[in-house]
């Protein structure tokens, strides 16, 4: 076989010159439809940025995990605390508005009187003011303190008063604490200041 080469040994004058195989087509193409010599600068197309969803709820994951670790109990006790929480919140909201009405009511009374009245259960149901629903009890303990109990979905919810202010709640059935100083088992707020 002969040798031939890529370009004719002839050139004819009535033929269009071959296509280059190393010159990009995209840009002859662009050149041929253009009249001004420089067309200005070539904008480039700037790429979206989106944020997915997953990513955000993996890092924030990842980041409360990595804060768990710091703290005393790691993970599992961070998330025993909050199964606690969520416990005495859904208690708290259990007893429903009497228990609180009825501790607001006796807590008007000492602000008129000075005491708390020493009521027996009867004499507190008769009185619509106070709030005192089926189930609850009261402990007159001294005039500067009373327990109020009522029914919760976890057993019985114990709030103190004493001064013509709620001490707190606890999730069992307590009587009068022995010294109104440190009511065990409840928690006195810490003094403001």
């Amino acid at each position: 076989m002969a040798y031939r080469p890529e370009t004719p040994y002839f050139v004819r004058l009535d033929e269009a010159p071959p296509v280059s195989r190393f010159a990009p087509q995209r840009r002859e193409r662009q050149l041929e439809g253009t009249t001004t010599t420089n067309p200005g600068p070539v904008r480039r197309r700037r790429r979206r940025f989106t944020i997915r969803p997953v990513g955000v709820l993996l890092v924030a994951v990842l980041a409360w995990v990595g804060w768990a670790y710091t703290t005393p109990g790691g993970p599992s006790a961070r998330i025993q605390g909050w199964i606690d929480h969520t416990r005495g919140v859904v208690d708290t909201a259990s007893i429903g508005p009497g228990l609180h009405q009825t501790a607001t009511y006796f807590n008007e009374l000492y602000a008129t009187q000075g005491s708390y009245p020493n009521m027996s259960d009867t004499a507190i149901q008769e009185d619509p003011k106070a709030g005192f629903g089926l189930g609850m009890n009261f402990t007159w303990c001294s005039g500067q303190a009373v327990v109020l109990q009522a029914p919760a979905a976890g057993g019985t919810i114990s709030r103190l008063l004493v001064g013509g202010r709620d001490i707190g709640d606890v999730t069992v059935a307590a009587g009068c604490p022995s010294n109104l100083a440190h009511p065990k088992p409840w928690k006195l707020p810490a003094p403001a200041g």
